[in-house]
């Protein structure tokens, strides 16, 4: 007696608990239901490819000459690694390969050497960028307040981003397009574009201003880059416009500050994506942090110091294609999901009530128990429920009456074997249990391997399957019994 007071009292906290956690945090709703907006992007990997030949090119230069390779010049371009040596090409091919297997040596001419990345760096380089790309979007997005963005690989080099309740596309494009390269590189010369270009060296490169009414000719290496970011934030200028403040990290101060003190004097210019946003004198030594101005709205400035605050983007993305879903069809498709589903419902209760009289009703509880469990436990692991993700609830309700049948036909067989309906309950409870065991393992499975590999719509509904398999589980094998047995206590027990 004690034992089922104790089972009993367990079901009126669970009941309790789950009241409770769907008041308190209510169910976050999926882009289908929701409204919001979705769009399919692609990074740009041929010019992440050429940034990363510009980047190795002064590593493939230095290691040569200190290798005592005589060279004309080395020099990146968007496909590759030109190098022109002077001699001891063989030399130069054998530096090559044991110190950059990653390339791919071909010679294009007496002297000349070109140098790619191979096919399976190259395949590399390209699942990284994608994997960065994802990353760096996901932590913008949490930080513009979405609640349960989808940032999911789609196909094999392409992104798709949906945004539940977002509806302003300009705002998410901005945010999600920007690449947000911070350089901060010492400047060489200042002046017209046709003035600077004949200046420009593989080592420097020309870039304009924000205004484009002035060029600089800077250095191509930076002092430091957005990576070398400890924070951002929005801040003030000396003319109180609003502004973007940054901090460095402990490594890059130290470089910064050592950097800064060499070239007291110099101009420093702060680029943004290709673009120098001022370009201050050096007065002193500057340690931990900068600031980027450039008539900035107070929304823009925000906007920047949250993508430097995340990170630069690996590469330029192109956006694909974009679509708003408005509120009304999520409407319409909850309306509709709700309809169905009070009559759905009222059928399952006309075929319980008319199968198995008062124990049909035990059922219904049981049933109604499950839906409320899969709701809380939705609702208490932050999940988003999905048209797909109905979808799934409404599986697992039939799967929740089938554990109910399992164990009634099997307590029917026993009464017909002439046990009391105590002893009834007991060994048809027993022996229904190993395949509602294996039911539930079985989806269990399944909506995992689902949840694990699935995307978007896949694991909403992988989800609310998984969710709702747990709650089957406690409402309609364990506490099926307790019904049962408390109908029988009180002698209302009918099949």
């Amino acid at each position: 007696m004690q034992k089922a007071n104790i089972k009993i009292l367990s079901f009126w906290v669970l009941l309790v608990l789950s009241f409770t956690v769907i008041y308190l945090k209510p169910v976050n709703l999926g882009l289908d239901l929701k409204g919001g907006i979705s769009i399919l992007l692609q990074p740009d990997l041929n010019y992440a490819l050429s940034l990363e030949y510009e980047k190795l090119a002064k590593d493939v230069e230095n290691k040569l000459k200190s290798e005592n390779v005589k060279l004309l010049d080395v020099y990146s371009q968007k496909d590759g690694i030109k190098i022109e040596v002077l001699e001891d090409e063989a030399k130069a091919i054998k530096v090559i390969n044991e110190n950059f297997p990653r390339f791919d040596v071909r010679k294009s001419e007496k002297g000349t050497l070109f140098l790619t990345f191979n096919n399976t760096e190259i395949e590399n380089l390209k699942s990284n960028i994608v994997s960065q790309t994802i990353e760096i979007l996901r932590k913008r997005i949490d930080e513009l307040g979405v609640v349960q963005p989808v940032i999911t690989k789609a196909g094999k080099d392409r992104i798709l981003v949906e945004l539940p309740g977002m509806m302003d596309v300009n705002k998410a494009k901005s945010v999600i397009g920007r690449t947000a390269l911070l350089e901060l590189k010492l400047v060489i010369d200042e002046g017209p574009k046709e003035f600077l270009e004949s200046k420009v060296t593989k080592d420097t490169e020309l870039l304009p201003s924000v205004d484009e009414k002035s060029w600089f000719l800077v250095e191509r290496i930076p002092v430091i880059t957005g990576s070398d970011l400890k924070t951002a934030y929005t801040s003030q200028d000396d003319f109180g416009q609003p502004s973007v403040t940054f901090e460095l990290s402990s490594e890059a101060s130290n470089l910064f500050g050592e950097a800064t003190q060499n070239n007291i004097g110099r101009r420093l210019a702060i680029v943004l994506d290709k673009v120098v946003f001022s370009a201050p004198v050096i007065r002193s030594r500057i340690t931990d942090r900068g600031q980027i101005t450039g008539n900035f709205t107070l929304d823009e400035s925000k906007e920047l110091a949250l993508v430097l605050r995340s990170g630069s983007l690996p590469t330029k993305v192109e956006f694909l294609q974009e679509s708003i879903v408005g509120p009304s069809l999520g409407k319409d498709a909850i309306d509709q999901g709700i309809k169905a589903g009070i009559l759905g419902f009222v059928f399952l209760c006309i075929i319980l009530i008319a199968r198995y009289k008062t124990v049909g009703i035990g059922a219904i509880v049981s049933v109604l128990f499950n839906a409320l469990l899969l709701w809380a436990g939705l609702a208490l692991l932050g999940g988003t429920l999905t048209l797909p993700g109905i979808a799934g609830i409404i599986l697992n309700m039939g799967i929740a009456v089938d554990s109910n049948v399992l164990i009634f036909e099997r307590v029917k067989e026993e009464l017909r074997y002439g046990n009391t309906s105590r002893k009834a309950i007991e060994l048809g409870y027993k022996r229904a249990l190993s395949a509602i065991w294996d039911t539930h393992i079985t989806l269990l499975v399944a909506a995992l391997i689902l949840f694990q590999f699935g995307s978007g719509p896949v694991k909403g509904f992988a989800t609310t399957l998984t969710i709702g398999t747990i709650a089957s589980f406690i409402s309609n094998a364990y506490y099926a019994k307790i019904f049962l047995e408390i109908q029988n206590k009180i002698k209302i027990l009918r099949f």
